[in-house]
């Protein structure tokens, strides 16, 4: 492991999770346990050996560990210790402080619908009292081939990837820019998602994205 050699406990802090992809690798994690395979899919432009390394150092640094999935399936299963369970506020705090750069938009780069349940927890507060003019509401989110479920409750909130058949009250699709801009509370052509559900349900969502924190404000003038 490389270091800063600093006896500052930022430095040594980002002796552990300062490398490039590091950072992201624990996003992905906190979004749902993955398959190598998962995160290489899940990580355009990292390289199979750079993901190895990095998997290897946040293992040893227990923020990673790792078991065999049951049968039949032979790979690894990743995920996050409790201690890189604790990592979540500061990368939450940190996409929160980024959200005013997502409005250029996407424009070339790689895009993935399942980055879209950690875009949730950069948006809203993970303990909010929704109240009862959201709760219960079970949104799938389906976009770029990826499937989130996400459940807003008496207990707060949760964003965790699911299969395309998981029943909800109601869901949106679209290309994940778009649907990030709607969940935002972001005025937008609505025309470009799909949102299917009951007069309940839509009228629950719309409630919903009203607790976003960028809610009616231009992402580029809010303060990174």
């Amino acid at each position: 492991m490389k270091s800063y050699g600093q006896f500052c406990s930022l430095a040594r802090s980002l002796d552990v999770v300062g490398d490039r992809w590091t950072l992201l690798i624990v996003r992905e994690l906190l979004i749902g346990p993955s398959r190598y395979s998962d995160l290489l899919r899940s990580l355009p432009g990292i390289a199979s050996n750079l993901l190895a390394d990095r998997l290897r150092m946040l293992a040893e640094s227990g923020v990673v560990n790792s078991e065999d999935a049951p049968p039949p399936t032979s790979a690894k299963v990743y995920s996050l210790t409790e201690r890189g369970r604790s990592l979540q506020p500061v990368l939450v705090a940190l996409a929160h402080w980024g959200v005013p750069y997502m409005a250029a938009g996407k424009g070339g780069d790689n895009s993935r619908g399942r980055w879209l349940g950690f875009a949730i927890l950069s948006l809203y507060p993970n303990e909010m009292n929704f109240g009862d003019t959201v709760v219960p509401l079970r949104l799938r989110i389906d976009s770029e081939g990826d499937h989130i479920l996400v459940e807003a409750g008496p207990e707060g909130l949760t964003a965790v990837p699911c299969s395309r058949d998981v029943a909800a009250d109601v869901t949106i699709s679209g290309e994940s820019d778009d649907v990030f801009g709607f969940l935002a509370g972001q005025a937008m052509d609505y025309s470009q998602i799909v949102v299917v559900g009951g007069d309940d349900a839509r009228r629950k969502l719309r409630e919903f994205t009203k607790y976003a924190h960028t809610y009616g404000a231009e992402l580029g003038q809010l303060r990174p």
